[in-house]
């Protein structure tokens, strides 16, 4: 089982090992693990895996380095081994007999074709979880497709609520598909950890096999747009920044966007709070909000109610930063929030005081680099963020020899025949 680690000791997952065979961002799932404190072994290609080479690229004195995989892969070890090979199987196997967590992304049917499938890893390991993350999961019709994540979101619906009505859909930046499955892949594993210590009694373990579904995790996402489809046969539209009524939208400020909850699905008070704030700035035709008509929410439903509140509240806030606005919204008791930009989130002093943020020396990089930590902290067993991500086979030795106890000359052997 997994030496121990005085990094981790009372960590929520100490003494987990998992095996993390993920590509793209559903690499996201172990690192969430490690974060927990779990021993998580990457394991690549003998070349490394596509991640690495996945943009953005940062450049360093000896090429261009992925900025994706020193956040997906920070706090696990790295080692090689190539799954098709013989000889890498059977050392998959030793590891797997030493784990409790194996993560995998191939197409359904492929480790078994490779006699390394869930009922193999049984035999060795009858505690192992697979946790097995697939576009459109193990059966069914599309099982085998491959997918994008752009296809991932168009497949479970949510892109084609994303953009605005007078054009095509417009998917959300980043790897969101795959980092939904990642998370939901996460997830199941933490419920499947306690289902297995419950119902151990000290009898062998039991582990199991977890089928995620890319697009199930992604349509789950839609949430009342399946019922309300259902129950009324209506289909959700895409709305983009437009405001559905005078008070409530996004609208543009003098350094970016705010967003902003005033009106019907805000209180009323808020909406009069609003109107007076306006009107005493001394902005052109603030008064006007003022007049009774801008109380009935009929017509600030309008579309000449939204068009003409947002030409006064657009003079009023071209005068204004987003954090103007943000700090005497929010004195007043109005919904406003900055819609900030990746540079705000970095310097945003919430995160910042709630250490959000850590920095860890890089070896690829050869710098010190700055990452998002765990999205969550628990009072008595803290999630933390310990180590970078490792260099490609960087554990090897450590793996192959220290725990699996071959020889200096048999892993050589293995490097030069492509095993490792």
């Amino acid at each position: 089982m997994p030496s121990d680690n005085p990094a981790t000791a009372g960590a929520a997952l100490a003494g987990i090992r998992v095996l993390d065979l993920a590509d793209n961002a559903v690499a996201y799932a172990s690192r969430l693990l490690a974060d927990l404190g779990a021993e998580v072994i990457r394991i690549e290609p003998p070349h490394g895996s596509a991640l690495r080479r996945a943009a953005p690229l940062a450049a360093t004195g000896h090429g261009m380095e992925s900025c994706a995989h020193a956040f997906w892969n920070a706090n696990k070890k790295g080692i090689t081994l190539d799954l098709r090979s013989a000889d890498g199987r059977r050392l998959f196997g030793d590891l797997v007999a030493k784990s409790d967590v194996v993560i995998e992304t191939f197409a359904p049917g492929t480790l078994a074709a490779w006699g390394i499938g869930y009922e193999a890893m049984k035999h060795r390991n009858p505690g192992i979880i697979l946790v097995s993350v697939t576009p459109y999961g193990q059966t069914g019709p599309c099982a085998k497709f491959h997918a994008t994540d752009l296809t991932l979101l168009a497949a479970g619906g949510l892109l084609s609520l994303g953009g605005y009505p007078e054009t095509g859909p417009v998917a959300v930046a980043g790897e969101q598909g795959f980092l939904a499955a990642a998370i939901f892949g996460a997830v199941a594993t933490l419920k499947a950890l306690l289902e297995r210590e419950g119902t151990n009694h000290g009898q062998p373990n039991h582990g199991q096999w977890l089928d995620v579904s890319g697009q199930e995790c992604i349509a789950f996402a839609l949430e009342d747009a399946i019922p309300e489809w259902y129950l009324s046969g209506s289909i959700r539209r895409r709305t983009g920044d437009q405001a559905r009524e005078a008070g409530t939208g996004v609208y543009p400020c003098r350094d970016g966007y705010i967003s902003m909850v005033a009106g019907r699905l805000g209180t009323a008070k808020a909406f009069k709070t609003l109107v007076q704030w306006i009107a005493e700035s001394g902005t052109p035709g603030g008064n006007e909000l003022l007049d009774e008509c801008w109380q009935d929410f009929k017509f600030r439903q309008s579309p000449q109610g939204i068009a003409r509140f947002a030409e006064i509240f657009g003079a009023f806030c071209a005068r204004r930063s987003k954090q103007e606005l943000y700090r005497e919204g929010q004195a007043k008791q109005i919904a406003i929030a900055p819609v900030n930009t990746v540079a705000d989130i970095v310097d945003d002093p919430q995160l910042r005081a709630n250490g959000y943020f850590g920095s860890l020396h890089d070896e690829a990089l050869d710098r010190d680099v700055t990452l998002p930590g765990p999205p969550y902290r628990l009072g008595r067993t803290p999630a933390t963020l310990r180590s970078a991500a490792p260099a490609c086979g960087r554990h090897n030795r450590a793996v192959y020899m220290d725990e699996l106890g071959l020889s200096e000359g048999e892993l050589c052997a293995l490097a030069s025949a492509g095993v490792v």
